[in-house]
């Protein structure tokens, strides 16, 4: 039935693009038909101009999602075992976290030039943030009595932190991670559409700059298709990781 209702949603959107294009409501030069774009999608992908640039878009905004993951859970963790450095950083994320990655690029290239350490600043900016605030929220709502319990087995510091708390909290982590590998995507496309020499919004501005529009929207489906990838990849090591959390959910709501 979901799938269904998956299908049925697409294939309304595909009706949609179409009239759109039939009733001429925006000239076709400026937006081309679905089958004029999959044309154009599938040449991209037979010269490997558009394989290509997806893997570079993918491989970067998947390891800029891992590393800002790594790096978002470790410092929650720390904040949630020391109470000070916690009141000293979470001004300072608080304060960085509404800043849009974007508005960093300029100002990023003059310190980091055009390359991998670019991309890895920006993409470690833009994914921190929900990761460490969901993991750093989730950690300090853990219920009382699950730390009375863990205190009456002897469990304090780091023992309490690692086997009491980050277990509990895992489910509202995971919905960090997966904002975050969204934000990963997005970044990755807004860098290398304002700084990049290769992947997906690479692609995508030059194809906008020299009006190959079907190009264009090949690319954007493309984009739109690897989050939808990306999505899935992090729901599935969820399932993996918290299974039970998602079965007990299941359970309560049937």
């Amino acid at each position: 039935m979901h799938r269904l209702r998956v299908a049925t949603s697409i294939l309304g959107l595909v009706a949609v693009w179409q009239l759109i294009v039939l009733l001429k409501w925006v000239p076709d030069t400026y937006f081309p038909s679905p089958l004029a774009t999959l044309q154009a999608l599938w040449a991209g992908l037979l010269s490997g101009e558009l394989s290509k640039a997806l893997a570079q878009t993918a491989s970067r905004a998947l390891v800029g999602c891992i590393a800002a993951t790594v790096v978002g859970i470790g410092l929650a963790l720390l904040t949630a075992r020391y109470r000070r450095l916690r009141q000293a950083f979470d001004p300072v994320a608080e304060f960085l976290r509404p800043l849009p990655p974007a508005a960093l690029v300029p100002m990023a290239i003059f310190f980091l030039g055009l390359g991998w350490k670019l991309h890895g600043f920006i993409l470690m900016f833009a994914c921190l943030w929900p990761v460490y605030l969901n993991a750093s929220s989730a950690l300090k709502a853990v219920a009382s009595v699950q730390l009375r319990t863990a205190d009456s087995f002897g469990y304090g510091g780091w023992d309490r932190v690692l086997r009491v708390q980050l277990p509990a909290a895992l489910p509202e982590i995971f919905i960090g991670i997966r904002i975050a590998a969204s934000i990963a995507l997005i970044a990755t496309v807004v860098t290398e559409m304002l700084a990049g020499r290769d992947g997906l919004g690479f692609v995508l501005n030059e194809a906008a700059m020299t009006l190959r529009i079907p190009d264009m929207f090949a690319a954007l489906l493309l984009t739109m298709l690897s989050g939808l990838v990306l999505n899935a990849v992090v729901l599935a090591v969820r399932r993996r990781a918290v299974g039970w959390h998602v079965g007990m959910t299941a359970s309560n709501r049937g």
